[in-house]
Order: C-alpha cells, then structure tokens, then sequence
C-alpha cells in the first residue's frame, strides 16, 4: 500500500474509508479517531507523512478544522461548554477546592488502537510516545503492543491526577521497575514519587496512578529545581515527600 500523499489520505486511511468521503463537514468525532491514543496517533501520521508538526490536531472536529489547523490557516477551536436544558439557567462557574488527600488516575485501552509496524523505534507514533528504553523492552516482548499499551496508559493515569504532567511530552515520561521489580514512572531522569500499576491482556491495558497530595502540591517547584540543574536537592525533596 501507498503512502497517503495528502491529508485526506491520511484521515481516510485512519478511518479506513475512501478519500472522496473525507470531505470538510466530515467528523472526527468517531470511533476510529476518539480518545487521546488515537489524537496521537493522527498527529504522528501527520508528522510522519505530511513532514508537519501539528499538536492542535487533537482539537479539530471536523475535517475542515483540521485542515486549517495543519495548513496554519486557522487557530484550534475554543472550548465550549454544552448549551442548558432548556428553563435552567447555567451557574456561574465555582473554583473547586484543592484535595486534601491523595490523587488517583486511571486508564484503559483498547491493545488494537497501536499502530501496527516492523520498526517501532522508527516509527513516529511510537518515537514520540515512549522514551529509548521502553521502546527497546517492549521490541523485545513476543507481542509488544500490549506492552506499549500498558505504558500508554499510566502515562495518561499519571496525567489525570496530576496536573502538573498534563501537558508533558509521553516520550519524557517513562515507566521503569526497580530492582526489587516495583514499577515506577520517570520524568526527565528522575523517579516520581507516584504509586503506579498496570496490567495487560493481549487485548486491553490499563493503568491506576497514585499521586501523594503532598506532592501534587509541590511538583513544579521541585521539577523546577531540577531543571536548573539542582537534581540532587528535588530528588532529596522526593524521598521527604514520601
């Protein structure tokens, strides 16, 4: 099969329809582009074929918003809060309280949303995804999908309790054990205090993270430290933390 040459090519490829029923009211809202793996793995098919790097993909709802946003012809869409029932008025917004406990994120997958390949460190979905190390274990994996999935989703579990990580780059995100064979997560060099598990079939994926609320609280100063070089003083911070 061809690369696609374009970018209906590559929606009706993900979509797996024809090129000629992609047309600018064609939705995105579906069932082959819905969920956060799925944005990702669009925005690295645009990447990869299209040489454009377009992280406002994610936002687009239609084909022709898509299109402006890759072409730079338009901006992402804004948010919009869907409209009251009718005769109730909407209230106004409320800041919600900070927690007093711990944190908790959760995630699931479905194993076949992973682009199939015979080259994952080449491939850009998966280059940009998952750091060198775990691309080079879940390559080694008699099925490394379900590997990658589960990886996948203690990234986004990890995102969901703390916010801090939301907008984090995956591949700077990584999910290692420890000697005693305990999984971890670790950001830019450095072990998080986070509680992490996942699981897998050959099938579905999933992950539950923990985040401390302690450490919700302090997360960006400390990866600030660490940022300007003071690595040793954040990781010292981590293990008071804990």
């Amino acid at each position: 099969m061809s690369d696609p040459k374009d970018l209906r090519e590559v929606v009706a490829r993900l979509c797996q329809c024809s090129p000629e029923s992609v047309r600018d009211d064609f939705s995105l809202d579906i069932a082959a582009l819905r969920g956060s793996m799925k944005k990702a793995v669009l925005i690295a098919a645009i990447r990869r074929y299209l040489g454009v790097d377009c992280m406002e993909a994610a936002t687009a709802r239609t084909f022709g918003e898509l299109q402006g946003l890759v072409s730079g012809k338009a901006q992402a869409p804004a948010s919009a809060s869907p409209p009251a029932p009718a005769g109730i008025s909407r209230p106004e917004p409320v800041a919600a309280a900070p927690l007093a406990g711990p944190a908790c994120g959760i995630d699931m997958e479905s194993v076949a949303q992973l682009p199939q390949t015979s080259d994952y460190a080449g491939h850009e979905f998966y280059r940009r995804s998952f750091s060198a190390e775990e691309i080079a274990y879940c390559s080694r994996q008699a099925n490394p999908r379900p590997h990658f999935a589960a990886r996948w989703c203690a990234k986004e579990a990890l995102k969901k309790c703390d916010a801090f990580f939301a907008n984090a780059p995956a591949a700077e995100l990584g999910l290692v054990r420890t000697a005693s064979g305990v999984p971890r997560l670790r950001y830019r060099g450095m072990i998080l205090p986070h509680a992490v598990s996942v699981t897998h079939t050959e099938d579905v994926a999933a992950a539950v993270v923990i985040a401390p609320a302690a450490t919700r609280i302090s997360s960006a100063a400390i990866m600030a430290m660490a940022l300007a070089g003071l690595g040793l003083v954040a990781a010292a911070l981590f293990v008071a933390l804990r």
